[in-house]
């Protein structure tokens, strides 16, 4: 490509005109004209594909751009096919009224929107300008201007039409009277949308901004919401002290990642949100607790109850009638109980009843033991478990346990060694009271004192790897 300036010079001169004109031109344009310019003050020639790859266009639209300076009057376009140009101060082509003549019915067109204001000469060639620079036909300037004064009014300035001509063009790929139409009828529908939705949320009382267009448009085109469906999610709002479009936004995206998007789906889902939160405020008061204020957290354990584990209300509520729930928050100490239920395959009333009555067996058992050793304390899940291993896993029967428990009470961590006992007895294969007796006779002459004095200092190794340990919550 063969670039030259008209009057030749070492550094890259911009026309003054061209400084006042380029105001009301796209911002494209300008970066085109001021880079090949400075090329043909340098060296002169330039790499047309170098250039449209370094502007992000094609040679199409480069081509429209010098088409459109020429016009202006700030360079030549000696020959297109061997892509020589020339830049300088040219006399502007400028349109003859004859030839604005000829685009009378046009002009007219353009003058009825704008009502009582008046179209100058310079303002119908500016437009003009749209079918050059951006490929729009008539009818779809048209559209455009009326879309425009929709917007802004009468007075919209001619910069703001020429921006929106770009967007159109370039993004939009509005190039057609059907898209314009199309498009100028959801932009209405839009608007009038967000105004319902500022005062469905109390907030009629002012003009909707940029950013709620925007996410209304996103609402409504990118996930699919219906205007009613839109508004009936606004009821959810009412948690927020200051309901907002950004509040309302978040609600949307967890029905849209839901699946629920019209106003039917969302109604449904409100009524089983409405009699989730009756069922949840049960539960909660018949687990004791002070408030029934609910929060996220609770809701989601309520669903992985329900959701996951299978539960129906009535046996919840039968678990925080007869569940020992304890600490600040009963509702959340009931998850472990459902959740060992869970575990156990508990899931009817009959059975929770009998796991229940179960467990209430396990626990006297091991409060006898904890009583014989010396423990204070009541037993723990923890607690549970590792009895089940010394009575079932193990095999040592509950009369043998607590003999261990009662040569225990001479250490001074009966907890420790009350499990060292019971894993020394385990190794050697000891699993009745008897045989229990006979080994603490054993190792103690016959008396029963001595026994434990010598099952006190028997323990010559370091046990701790027999022992899990699980009563260190309420360790001496």
């Amino acid at each position: 490509m063969q670039l030259k300036l008209k009057y030749h010079s070492t550094g890259t001169l911009v026309p003054n005109r061209f400084i006042e004109n380029c105001v009301n031109a796209p911002d494209k344009f300008i970066s085109v004209y001021l880079l090949t310019l400075k090329y043909a003050s340098v060296n002169g020639a330039a790499d047309i594909d170098i250039l449209c790859a370094r502007l992000g266009m094609t040679k199409e639209y480069f081509f429209e751009v010098f088409e459109y300076w020429q016009k202006k009057g700030f360079m030549r376009i000696i020959n297109d096919t061997d892509m020589r140009f020339e830049f300088g101060d040219f006399t502007p082509s400028v349109l003859t009224e004859d030839e604005l003549y000829t685009e009378r019915e046009f002009n007219q067109m353009l003058q009825n929107l704008f009502g009582s204001r008046q179209l100058s000469p310079h303002d119908y060639i500016r437009i003009y300008d749209y079918t050059d620079m951006f490929g729009l036909g008539k009818k779809v300037v048209l559209a455009l201007v009326e879309y425009c004064i929709m917007q802004k009014g009468r007075r919209v300035s001619l910069s703001y039409i020429d921006k929106v001509a770009q967007a159109w063009s370039e993004e939009g790929h509005i190039t057609t009277e059907e898209q314009a139409r199309e498009f100028i009828a959801q932009s209405k529908a839009a608007s009038m949308g967000v105004t319902r939705v500022l005062k469905q949320l109390g907030l009629s009382n002012r003009t909707p901004t940029k950013d709620e267009t925007e996410l209304f448009e996103k609402w409504t085109r990118d996930w699919g919401f219906t205007l009613d469906a839109v508004l009936t999610a606004c009821s959810q709002t009412t948690a927020a002290r200051e309901p907002s479009f950004k509040y309302l936004d978040r609600i949307l995206q967890r029905l849209y990642t839901r699946g629920l998007i019209t106003s039917r789906t969302i109604t449904e889902s409100n009524i089983k949100n409405e009699d989730m939160s009756i069922s949840i405020k049960e539960v909660m008061h018949l687990a004791g607790e002070v408030s029934l204020k609910l929060s996220f957290e609770q809701e989601s354990l309520y669903q992985k109850w329900t959701n996951v584990y299978g539960f129906d209300q009535r046996l919840i509520v039968f678990a925080a009638k007869n569940a020992s729930l304890r600490g600040k928050n009963p509702f959340i100490s009931l998850d472990g109980v459902l959740t060992d239920w869970y575990n156990n395959h508990v899931t009817t009333i009959t059975n929770a009843r009998r796991y229940l009555a179960a467990q209430q067996s396990l626990n006297e058992r091991i409060m006898a033991v904890f009583e014989t050793a010396g423990i204070n304390k009541t037993p723990t899940e923890a607690n549970r478990k590792v009895y089940m291993r010394w009575n079932e896993t193990w095999g040592i029967g509950h009369d043998a346990i607590l003999l261990a428990a009662e040569i225990s009470t001479l250490s001074d961590n009966p907890y420790r060694y009350l499990n060292s006992i019971l894993s020394n007895w385990h190794s050697a294969g000891i699993k009745s009271l008897a045989d229990a007796q006979r080994d603490a006779k054993k190792n103690a002459g016959g008396s029963p004192a001595a026994a434990k004095a010598a099952y006190f200092d028997r323990p010559t190794e370091n046990y701790d790897h027999l022992a899990l340990n699980p009563f260190a919550d309420g360790g001496a």
